[in-house]
């Protein structure tokens, strides 16, 4: 007779229901960027900064990202015991990130566009005015890499 189990190594693949922490750090850095996005995409344009413009449209995306996030967590909690998800809702989250990835390249494109035209007609930069928001900037990223980790234990 067989007297081991596998019990011990063994773990649960419910991952709606651990996500509400998740869900609520990733409200919190939705509501960062947006703020920031916005306070960059202005300042770029008062000061002349492509730099702070691309940064800002940038941030537009991951504010995107995370809305496509938050919708990902409803979406997999609303539906984590229907049976016609064979596999479960896991790549909801898939869509969602390659979703956003089509969105970076279409800010990208436009970005190149706006800085060839810059190149052709080149335009006056603040540059001390628009370095004191790329580092709100920078310092934003960092915060939000923080609020967003998390320890991993399988």
């Amino acid at each position: 007779m067989h007297v081991y189990t596998l019990k011990n190594w063994q773990h649960d693949h419910d991952f709606a229901v651990k996500s509400e922490k998740g869900e609520q750090r990733a409200r919190a850095v939705l509501i960062i960027t947006a703020l920031t996005m916005i306070v960059e995409i202005i300042a770029g344009s008062l000061f002349g900064s492509m730099a702070l413009l691309a940064d800002g449209w940038h941030m537009g995306t991951h504010v995107a990202a995370f809305m496509m996030v938050l919708y990902a967590y409803r979406y997999a909690r609303n539906h984590a015991d229907d049976p016609s998800f064979t596999f479960g809702t896991g790549k909801v989250s898939v869509l969602g990130g390659f979703a956003s990835s089509v969105a970076l390249l279409v800010v990208a494109f436009v970005m190149g566009l706006e800085s060839i035209l810059r190149m052709i007609k080149p335009e006056e930069i603040q540059f001390n005015k628009a370095i004191g928001v790329a580092v709100l900037g920078l310092f934003v990223n960092i915060a939000c890499a923080f609020i967003l980790k998390r320890p991993h234990h399988h």
